[in-house]
C-alpha cells in the first residue's frame, strides 16, 4: 500500500474518531480544527462516510454525527469479546504483581460463579475452584455485582434466610445494603473472612459497553498481609477492572443509575 493511501486511511479513521467522541456531533470547522487537515480533505472524506451511512449529516445544525454503519461495527465487535479471553492477560499481569490469586466471576441466580484464576508468587489455597458457585451476599465478587444490580434482584435474594459461613458472615439485609452503598461510592468491596476463615479479598465490577456491571475480579489472601498491602491491591485491581471494562467498551464517562 502506498504512503498516500496509508495517509489517507489515517485521515478518514481520525475524522471518524474524533466525531464519535462528541455525541452532539462537529460542524465541519469543528473537524478540520480538531484533526488538523485541509477543509477540502475533510469535507471529501465526509461526503464518503456519509454516502457510506459511517457518518450522519443534520442539516438543521449543520452538523456530523457517527452513523449507523460504524455502531453497528462496533457492536458487532464488541458482542463477540469473550469476557474469559479478555480478562486471562490482565489477571495474570495482576496476580504477578501483587503476589496473591486473582479471580474473574459473574452472578447466575444469587451466586457468584468462578470463571478464571491467577495464582501469584504467595498464593494460597482456598476452596474457590473453577466453575463452582458461592452465595454471592458472602463474597467480595458477589458483592460488587449486587451493589450494582436492580434493587428487585437483591430483595429477591434477600427474602430467604441468609447462611453464615464464619461468625464474620453479614446476614442482615439492612447491613449489606449499607455495604453495597459503600461500594457504589468508594467502587470496590471487601470480604473479610465472610466465606472462609483466615481469607480476604477485595473486588472491583468489570462494565461492559451498555455501561451495565457484567462481571467482577477480586484478589484474595491472607488477612494480614492484605491489609500490609491494601492501598496498592486496590488501586491495581481498580486499574486491572479499567482495563477490562475499557476492552468491552464501556466509556468511563457513563454515569451509573446509582451516582446521580
Amino acid at each position: 500500500m502506498s504512503e498516500k493511501a496509508n495517509s489517507n486511511i489515517d485521515k478518514t479513521l481520525s475524522v471518524l474518531e474524533v466525531i464519535s467522541k462528541n455525541s452532539k456531533g462537529l460542524s465541519l470547522a469543528d473537524i478540520v480544527k480538531f484533526v488538523s487537515i485541509p477543509k477540502t480533505t475533510a469535507f471529501r472524506i465526509l461526503e464518503i462516510l456519509t454516502a457510506r451511512e459511517y457518518v450522519t449529516w443534520n442539516k438543521e445544525n449543520e452538523r456530523y454525527s457517527i452513523g449507523i454503519k460504524a455502531l453497528e461495527i462496533g457492536i458487532s465487535g464488541l458482542i463477540g469479546q469473550d469476557i474469559v479471553d479478555v480478562s486471562i492477560p490482565y489477571l495474570q499481569e495482576l496476580s504477578m504483581n501483587v503476589g496473591e490469586t486473582s479471580f474473574l466471576a459473574v452472578y447466575n441466580n444469587g451466586d457468584v460463579v468462578y470463571l478464571y484464576k491467577a495464582e501469584g508468587t504467595s498464593s494460597i489455597q482456598t476452596t474457590a475452584r473453577l466453575g463452582s458457585r458461592r452465595p454471592a451476599y458472602c463474597t467480595a465478587l458477589g458483592k460488587v455485582i449486587l451493589a450494582n444490580l436492580p434493587i428487585e434482584e437483591t430483595d429477591r435474594i434477600f427474602e430467604k434466610k441468609l447462611s453464615k459461613f464464619t461468625e464474620k458472615t453479614v446476614v442482615e439485609r439492612i447491613k449489606l445494603y449499607e455495604e453495597f452503598a459503600k461500594i457504589r461510592t468508594n467502587g470496590y468491596g471487601v470480604d473479610d473472612e465472610g466465606i472462609e476463615y483466615g481469607l480476604y479479598c477485595m473486588a472491583v465490577p468489570i462494565y461492559n459497553y451498555t455501561g451495565n456491571v457484567i462481571a467482577a475480579i477480586s484478589v484474595s489472601g491472607p488477612i494480614k498481609r492484605l491489609n500490609e498491602n491494601k492501598e496498592n491491591i486496590i488501586e491495581a485491581l481498580t486499574n486491572v477492572g479499567g482495563m477490562i471494562s475499557k476492552r468491552l467498551g464501556f466509556v468511563k464517562a457513563m454515569k451509573s443509575r446509582y451516582s446521580e
